[in-house]
């Protein structure tokens, strides 16, 4: 039985884990990215990681999966920007980290939009968008069944689309943006700014379900802004489905339902029957499973 190794480089963790070609997660490291202030750091810290989980096993593929646009032919990594230190690495050098392993590259959320379509919740559909709420908001677009990277790697960077005017709780580069407003980097920002410097998004769903006045009224403006990303991309794309994830989705999974309500109330009224929102089939470590399974589907050609 063929073993991968997938890397799973994400705003706020790094994961190693080897994956058996049944896509089960055999072993595991984590570390958190912001444990490195250069990438020569992290690569060689990654190399170690790989040594521990791949054991004795004879692995020599490598999928890693990174957080920024990506296409073939990228040359160099930019727009990293939940992990400054990747900006402007030359791609070429990447394999100089990795003797003996063969290095399959992707852009992070991309992977599990991938997972998602061949084994996950938006299997059954030939269109779909897998979105990630975490440190950041990102997306995967499936057209036909492939993974859909635009002219130059940028298709499906849904965090950057314009929601509000607003920039009360700035999170990110573009004012008013989905990720700016409803990314859990913007949800801590939030809590802070309600209940102390020591607050993060964890306690501001706490106290929402605690029916907290000042809480309630942040999660409600959240709901809004959110389902409002989602329609917009919904008639741009016309997806069969939306699947969500990431540590904000997983963590409050009632979520789904009220997203889903609400944009039914922000789409065209021959589309309110068919907005359908479920939440990821992978869990937390859908981007390791996701980047061990694009080297595998890379090295056999096919699914």
């Amino acid at each position: 039985m063929e073993s991968v190794i997938g890397i799973d480089i994400g705003g706020t963790n790094v994961r190693v884990g080897l994956i058996d070609e049944r896509l089960n997660l055999i072993r595991k490291e984590v570390t958190l990215a912001d444990d490195f202030s250069s990438t020569d750091e992290l690569f060689k810290c990654l190399l170690d990681m790989i040594e521990k989980v791949k054991e004795k096993e004879p692995v020599n593929k490598v999928g890693m999966a990174l957080p920024i646009p990506w296409r073939d032919g990228t040359e160099r990594l930019c727009d990293a920007t939940n992990i400054s230190y990747l900006e402007g690495f030359e791609v070429k050098r990447i394999p100089d980290y990795f003797p003996g392993y063969s290095i399959c590259l992707e852009n992070d959320v991309n992977v599990v939009a991938i997972l998602e379509s061949a084994f996950g919740a938006s299997r059954e559909y030939a269109n779909s968008m897998y979105i990630t709420v975490s440190t950041g908001i990102g997306s995967g677009v499936i057209l036909n069944h492939e993974i859909y990277h635009g002219a130059h790697g940028y298709a499906g960077e849904v965090g950057s689309i314009i929601i509000s005017d607003s920039n009360q709780h700035l999170a990110a580069e573009f004012e008013g943006s989905l990720e700016s407003l409803c990314s859990g980097t913007a949800l801590e920002k939030i809590s802070r700014s309600l209940f102390g410097h020591d607050a993060n998004a964890k306690l501001l769903f706490e106290k929402h379900q605690e029916r907290d006045v000042l809480a309630v009224e942040a999660i409600e403006q959240w709901i809004d802004y959110f389902s409002r990303g989602i329609a917009s991309l919904i008639h741009s794309l016309d997806p069969g489905v939306i699947v969500l994830g990431g540590a904000v989705i997983q963590n409050n999974q009632w979520l789904i339902q009220r997203i889903e309500e609400s944009v039914k109330n922000k789409v065209f009224l021959n589309l309110k029957d068919k907005v359908k929102i479920l939440i990821s089939r992978f869990g937390d470590d859908a981007g390791l499973i996701g980047a061990g399974y694009v080297a595998l589907k890379t090295s056999t050609g096919g699914k």
